[in-house]
């Protein structure tokens, strides 16, 4: 089996900015994704990795690189990347529609994406049609607001925090928090939406969805800055019946989504203090950095699952809380670092 492997910020698409002007934290964050599927997929397929040659010392050691050609598209360079390719595996951003449209051009180029459907991609990449479809099949959701969509503004009253942030954004480093609906309110643009800030812990649950299977993986926490909606990391995993809340809050997200759900996709949640606080804050169509700490939490290949070479109930090999991570990639296992790989 021959798998690519793209990935947006290493994998080229950053090519026509001069690299003083990425954020280290971008580069380090895309190469801990990159490497760590790389590495588990390596394990039973021969891996091929398109890479900017600016970004050389990321490249994954059990991979066959292929350097992007900046004068060539993005998706042009990953169709050729992928030729003679079983499959393919993206790692992009919802910006712009940036993963739907990539994911489509692929397979209009006869790449085999493992990643939801057009459809589910769209939704999912659009924190307003998002929020309108949880709310619909009755999956808790925090009241939001948009300029086009005004007529949940009276829903907002009460609160004590706000979020404003970009509707199709990833990442946390767009958003913005006030403290009182006025504010909040005064910074809302067309391509942004509000949400109330509903108390409580903020979680993420990854789901493995194969062509026949939906696996959810451990619930995590997410370690967010203080006062802020800053990510810088994760531990878990969590507890038995915080599992249990998490993953039926999430697969009930799922059910609400449109057709079809494929590959990895991500849930943001925040658990209160009772199954009746508890909130889906969005959806991520697409693999998060949790992926460098829920590949040390379970028994088996997590990849390998995705292509179903591995099957069955998921299980832990660690303890409660007993693995943390950063956004670059470092894992402690224990409060010890992990060995590479």
């Amino acid at each position: 089996m021959r798998i690519m492997v793209g990935e947006f910020v290493c994998g080229g698409g950053l090519a026509q900015q001069q690299i003083q002007e990425i954020p280290t934290s971008l580069r380090l964050e895309g190469a801990a994704m990159l490497g760590a599927v790389a590495t588990d997929l390596s394990a039973f397929a021969e891996v091929v990795v398109p890479l900017d040659p600016r970004f050389s010392d990321v490249a994954p050691e059990s991979a066959h690189v292929v350097s992007v050609d900046p004068q060539e598209t993005l998706w042009g360079n990953w169709i050729k990347a992928a030729e003679d390719c079983d499959a393919a595996v993206v790692i992009a951003p919802e910006s712009d529609g940036m993963l739907a449209k990539g994911v489509a051009m692929l397979r209009a180029g006869g790449v085999n994406v493992i990643a939801g459907s057009g459809g589910f991609l769209r939704v999912a990449s659009d924190k307003e049609l998002t929020a309108k479809r949880l709310l619909a099949a009755g999956v808790a959701h925090p009241p939001f607001m948009t300029l086009a969509e005004r007529k949940n503004e009276a829903d907002l009253e009460g609160y004590d925090r706000y979020v404003v942030k970009p509707r199709d954004g990833c990442g946390t480093q767009e958003i913005q928090t006030f403290d009182s609906l006025a504010e909040a309110r005064a910074c809302l643009e067309s391509n942004l939406i509000l949400q109330a800030w509903v108390v409580g812990r903020p979680i993420s649950v990854a789901m493995l969805a194969t062509a026949s299977d939906q696996i959810f993986l451990p619930a995590v926490a997410q370690v967010l800055t203080d006062g802020t909606c800053d990510y810088a990391g994760g531990k878990g995993p969590l507890n038995e019946e915080d599992q249990r809340r998490a993953t039926a809050l999430a697969s009930r997200a799922a059910a609400a989504m449109p057709p079809t759900v494929r590959g990895f996709v991500g849930f943001d949640l925040i658990l209160g203090e009772s199954v009746s606080d508890d909130y889906v804050i969005e959806v991520n169509p697409r693999l998060t950095t949790s992926y460098v700490g829920l590949r040390r939490m379970i028994n088996g290949n997590l990849a390998a699952r995705l292509f179903e070479i591995e099957t069955g109930p998921v299980s832990c090999c660690t303890s409660v809380d007993s693995v943390r991570w950063t956004p670059d990639g470092r894992v402690w296992i224990n409060d010890a670092v992990a060995e590479p790989g």
